[in-house]
């Protein structure tokens, strides 16, 4: 019951996040506010989750993870509602920092309960579960908000806000008071760091690439003269080849090796990405986004499930802390850096700040196996 209720949360997430932050963005353009300042809030969103997560994870020792998961729904329901009541740039930061408050304490709890819940041999499974659910409530929030934000922008935020309702009130209902992660002494970030150096590298990568493709390759793609229709669908495909890949690749991994299976998928990855960048073929164009949501959708669930797979009990919490903290880290640098190689070097160069992190971790496995 308990991972039925972190499926059902990280489903009510990803609507609740898929209503939210695009339809910030666009409030926000409507209201003469410069892409600069946009891509500011929008970074600054990303850098308080990264910040506050040891603060996050020592509040989860203490209270406890079904708190600290109702406080993370909690905050995101009282501040994303106020967004549209306003049109001041100086609150719109505040919002955005306490909604990043909330979201850190939900990706927190509810990825440390799901290692807590998850065994060896199916904790890939069950991390790919928990991201397939997420990501098809982010397919479907964009479309509640657009059709709500066209009635009323207010009633469009409330809606997000009721579905964090419906979030606290399965935290309150189903999940145990008992569940907590045991108490000891906290481990070094620098220990923990090296004793997770592929998951934590993957993460980061990743980061970068999801928020370099969501942010920008749109960008990349209407200056290649594709149409709006064109982009949308290009990205509809990612998203989907995403979602239809994750479970049986994480079943696959649970099977075999995670990491040769993380190695394959970021290999895979990075010819993908290549070729979104030379094919001038529409079809093409479209078999080779599917095939990089396929193989770059997966390395989330692949590097949550390391972590578990790595960490005692009583460090998983931490442990959970470090790879949120890397993964916001990664959202936050991606687009900054695409965007200075695009500047600089031309629109070619979008994904040269996230492919050559992935090449290091490969050559890192590749060194590790050859040492074995």
């Amino acid at each position: 019951m308990s991972l039925l209720t972190l499926y059902g949360l990280s489903f009510l997430f990803g609507v609740t996040v898929g209503i939210f932050n695009p339809l910030m963005s666009t409030f926000m353009e409507q209201h003469q506010v410069s892409e600069l300042w946009i891509g500011a809030t929008s970074t600054v969103y990303f850098l308080t989750i990264a910040l506050v997560t040891p603060v996050v994870e020592r509040l989860l020792r203490k209270l406890g993870i079904r708190l600290i998961l109702f406080l993370g729904c909690l905050l995101m329901m009282l501040s994303a509602p106020l967004f549209p009541l306003t049109s001041f740039l100086g609150l719109w930061f505040v919002i955005r920092i306490v909604m990043g408050l909330g979201v850190c304490a939900y990706l927190i709890g509810g990825q440390t309960a799901l290692n807590l819940f998850c065994r060896d041999q199916n904790r890939a499974s069950v991390s790919g579960l928990y991201f397939l659910a997420m990501g098809l409530g982010f397919i479907g929030g964009p479309a509640i908000g657009s059709y709500f934000y066209q009635i009323s922008p207010s009633l469009a935020f409330l809606i997000g806000g009721g579905v964090m309702v419906a979030a606290m009130a399965m935290v309150w209902m189903f999940l145990p008071s008992s569940l907590r992660v045991k108490s000891g002494s906290r481990p070094a970030f620098f220990h923990l760091l090296k004793h997770f150096q592929f998951p934590i590298h993957g993460i980061f990568a990743y980061g970068m690439a999801e928020a370099t493709l969501i942010t920008l390759y749109p960008v990349f793609l209407l200056k290649q003269n594709y149409t709006v229709t064109q982009m949308g669908f290009t990205l509809s495909i990612f998203v989907v080849g995403s979602l239809i890949s994750t479970v049986p690749v994480t079943n696959v991994a649970d099977k075999s090796s995670k990491v040769r299976v993380l190695f394959i998928c970021i290999c895979v990855g990075i010819i993908a990405s290549i070729g979104l960048i030379t094919l001038t073929d529409y079809y093409l164009l479209l078999l080779f986004s599917g095939l990089a949501g396929a193989s770059i959708g997966p390395v989330y669930p692949l590097c949550l499930a390391l972590v578990g797979e790595q960490v005692s009990k009583e460090n998983v919490g931490a442990g959970t802390a470090l790879f949120t903290t890397t993964y916001s880290l990664g959202n936050a640098t991606g687009p900054i850096l695409a965007a200075f190689l695009m500047e600089s070097l031309g629109n070619s160069y979008i994904f040269s700040g996230f492919i050559p992190v992935y090449i290091v971790l490969l050559l890192r496995i590749m060194r590790r196996k050859l040492k074995a």
